[in-house]
């Protein structure tokens, strides 16, 4: 038996977890260990092999990385997404990605502008405004709570913002509820 470990680009729900996980016992495989952004699998080289790991991987629209400046660019991004869904957004993004990413601000943002070719407060900034649409559409929260739920000191920002990226109101968009971006596929 062989244990082996893939990172993989692109697995931010736990749907995907699901997802690669059912295909992976489907060909026999045991998967050791799977959470976002890697896939650990116990495999028989005699029953299977890497090629066909990988072609579920890609099939299910992920890709495998192998550079460090891309795997630590992943775990960027996973790091913001926490932020900007789980926390309460009283520390600043930079404190927050420097307390969870064992690297200083300066060598993360730099190969997050490097591999994903835009900054993370660029990328910061479209997830908030993907929140701001989800918030819109579960109806609980007026705008102004929305906005400070986001880190925002008043609802003119994340107004200014929203029209900004989106080109409609957030009062157009809840009337019309427009379309989303799936996280994945935020660039």
């Amino acid at each position: 038996m062989i244990t082996q470990e893939f990172k993989i680009k692109g697995r931010i729900c736990s749907r995907c977890l699901k997802v690669l996980n059912n295909e992976f016992s489907a060909t026999g495989a045991k998967v050791v260990d799977i959470q976002l952004g890697k896939v650990v699998i116990n495999y028989s080289p005699k029953k299977i092999n890497r090629s066909i790991i990988e072609q579920i991987i890609v099939g299910n629209e992920f890709e495998i990385i192998v550079s460090e400046e891309e795997i630590l660019g992943e775990q960027t991004k996973r790091w913001i997404i926490n932020y900007i869904y789980n926390s309460d957004l009283s520390t600043n993004l930079s404190s927050f990605l420097s307390s969870n990413i064992p690297k200083t601000y300066s060598v993360i943002s730099d190969n997050f502008s490097n591999v994903f070719k835009q900054t993370i407060e660029r990328y910061a900034l479209l997830l908030k405004i993907e929140r701001t649409k989800e918030l819109i559409e579960m109806g609980k929260l007026n705008f102004t709570q929305i906005a400070y739920l986001l880190g925002y000191s008043n609802l003119s920002g994340l107004s200014r913002q929203f029209k900004n990226e989106t080109g409609c109101t957030m009062k157009m968009y809840k009337e019309k509820m427009g379309v989303r971006t799936p996280l994945d596929k935020i660039r």
